[in-house]
């Protein structure tokens, strides 16, 4: 998610207002562009400028745009700007200014036709609709008037416009600091999940960031809380960048060899597993999976000197799975030099087996493995390989495994793996719906977009892929790239 600084602009004076009353402002100085200027030195690359004035009067004056030229002149900041944008000739000269994206409120709801014509004229992904909410009815005209129109009813329209990207305002939170609506935020995008959420209004602090972007949203607007210094941009880019997808490479081991098959079968020789380790820690690779899918008692021994030999190959956290029975065992592959171990089978067999790792070695290094096949209109836990089916319930043995002390959960959907369809979105969101842990996406990797699906419609915390990796389909950076065009946080 993306944390971006918002300078609100009324009568040439920097404001932010309290519930969208005009009434009761609070006033920041006359020079945005100064503020501006003060945001890319903290690390913003996108701002948020509104047009108070416009918003108001409905008119677009060239004092305004010439903050907008001066802006766009004197910083690298990409600026999506709105306010009184209510014509044709507006949004372009403001795309003239040097705007990036322009901001449509009102004129949603009272034109548009208008709409349309600019999307055709512009494209759509120019746009962002502002959806300014209160009592779950559309205000227009600068929060001024109340349109009737219920929010999702709005949202319906924005839809039918061709406008993908939608930034909602709650406006009994905005200037208030008192957090944001974050379940507002939660429905829409579970009623919406093909749409990118901004949220705006009433972030406070670095949590804040993390609950919106658990909720769904692809961007935070924040205004009063910088503005009042109560706290700084660089604190809350750093919550953002706590949140960065991970992008891992699987690694699957059998007789001291990479392998990799589709749907746990059929499996062929990818390569030596440190020398790939190595070879995926200078591509950009966030963390390593290692799974041990013969887990027979000759390989543990192979598998504790293979987390000897990584440890000494990598700079990057990777965990180790696959047979692991016992306390005992999990502690060895730490030792070694794993940062974290997996536990898959064992823990379905006996469920206490993750209560007692979590206790005794911690949460941060258990991460409980799911592996799950659709069955009907649920999915049911695999064992062994994928070679058994349990009567388990996916979803809730997922809630279960993070009761008990599992600090991430990885899932793979046995259904896709290695197919190259797509991750399983629906069983990802499903159990993020209920977990308040991170969850791994595994299990159907084949196309670049296949990344961003899964986190944007998954919400997965972090996507792992074999094939694709170690047949060298598209690299890491590949990955990283797509996601961050898609808006998404991702560590350099």
């Amino acid at each position: 998610m993306q944390v971006i600084p918002a300078i609100d602009v009324l009568d040439r004076r920097v404001v932010r207002l309290q519930q969208g009353d005009f009434e009761r402002s609070e006033d920041f100085g006359d020079d945005p562009v100064a503020l501006a200027q003060s945001f890319v030195l903290q690390g913003a690359s996108t701002l948020h400028l509104v047009n108070l004035s416009g918003a108001k009067s409905g008119k677009l004056e060239q004092p305004f745009l010439k903050v907008v030229r001066s802006i766009s002149e004197c910083t690298t900041l990409a600026l999506q700007v709105g306010g009184g944008v209510r014509t044709l000739q507006d949004i372009y000269s403001l795309i003239s200014c040097g705007s990036t994206r322009i901001v449509l409120g009102t004129v949603l709801f009272t034109d548009p036709e208008l709409v349309r014509s600019a999307v055709l004229l512009f494209g759509s992904n120019r746009f962002i609709a502002a959806l300014d909410v209160q009592n779950n009815k559309i205000r227009i005209k600068g929060w001024q008037e109340n349109s009737d129109i219920p929010l999702y009813d709005g949202i319906k329209i924005i839809k039918s416009l061709g406008i993908a990207n939608i930034l909602v305002t709650d406006i009994s939170k905005d200037g208030m600091e008192q957090g944001p609506n974050v379940a507002l935020y939660k429905k829409i995008k579970k009623n919406y999940p093909e749409l990118s959420i901004a949220a705006s209004g009433g972030v406070r602090n670095p949590k804040d960031i993390r609950d919106l972007r658990r909720a769904g949203c692809s961007f935070a607007v924040v205004g009063k809380v910088l503005l009042s210094k109560q706290v700084r941009l660089s604190q809350l880019l750093r919550a953002e960048n706590d949140l960065a997808i991970r992008i891992i490479p699987c690694l699957d081991i059998a007789g001291g060899r990479t392998v990799k098959g589709t749907k746990f079968q059929n499996l062929r020789d990818a390569g030596d597993p440190v020398e790939l380790a190595a070879r995926y820690c200078e591509e950009g690779a966030d963390e390593l999976v290692f799974l041990d899918i013969s887990a027979s008692k000759q390989e543990r021994e192979t598998v504790f000197e293979l987390a000897a030999h990584v440890a000494e190959a990598v700079n990057i956290p990777f965990t180790i799975g696959g047979g692991i029975r016992c306390v005992e065992d999990a502690k060895r592959l730490l030792e070694a030099g794993a940062d974290k171990v997996s536990i898959n089978s064992a823990a379905v067999i006996k469920p206490e087996l993750l209560s007692e790792i979590a206790e005794q070695l911690g949460r941060a290094n258990t991460v409980c493995a799911i592996d799950a096949r659709r069955k009907g209109n649920s999915w049911v836990v695999l064992t062994k390989g994928g070679s058994e089916e349990t009567e388990k319930d996916a979803i809730a043995w997922a809630v279960e495994a993070a009761q008990r002390g599992a600090g991430e959960l990885l899932v793979t959907s046995f259904d896709r793996d290695g197919t190259g369809e797509g991750f399983d979105t629906a069983l990802l969101a499903c159990i993020k719906e209920r977990v308040n842990v991170p969850v791994i996406a595994s299990g159907g990797a084949g196309r670049l977009r296949d990344f961003v699906d899964a986190a944007a419609l998954g919400r997965a915390d972090a996507l792992l892929a074999a094939s694709v990796f170690h047949f060298q389909t598209f690299s890491i950076a590949d990955v990283k790239h797509v996601l961050r065009d898609a808006s998404f946080p991702v560590r350099s």
